[in-house]
């Protein structure tokens, strides 16, 4: 499954989590919104992080799930 990912680092940098980041929000390859996949107040640390999180809420191996930034 490919993703689009927004990423806001800004609050974590904030927040004293620097390098971290949350997720504004997440959208499926056909434009889908899909952001309650995820945690949007979670400091994530990786996009590998947020995969392993999708992964288990959709019952996919975290390497079948290709996140792009944007």
């Amino acid at each position: 499954m490919n993703y689009t990912i927004h990423c806001d680092k800004e609050t974590s940098t904030r927040a004293g989590a620097g390098g971290m980041f949350q997720v504004v929000s997440l959208t499926d390859e056909n434009g889908v919104d899909c952001t309650h996949l995820v945690d949007v107040g979670t400091h994530y640390s990786s996009l590998d992080q947020v995969a392993r999180t999708i992964a288990k809420k959709t019952r996919k191996k975290a390497s079948d799930i290709e996140l792009v930034e944007e």
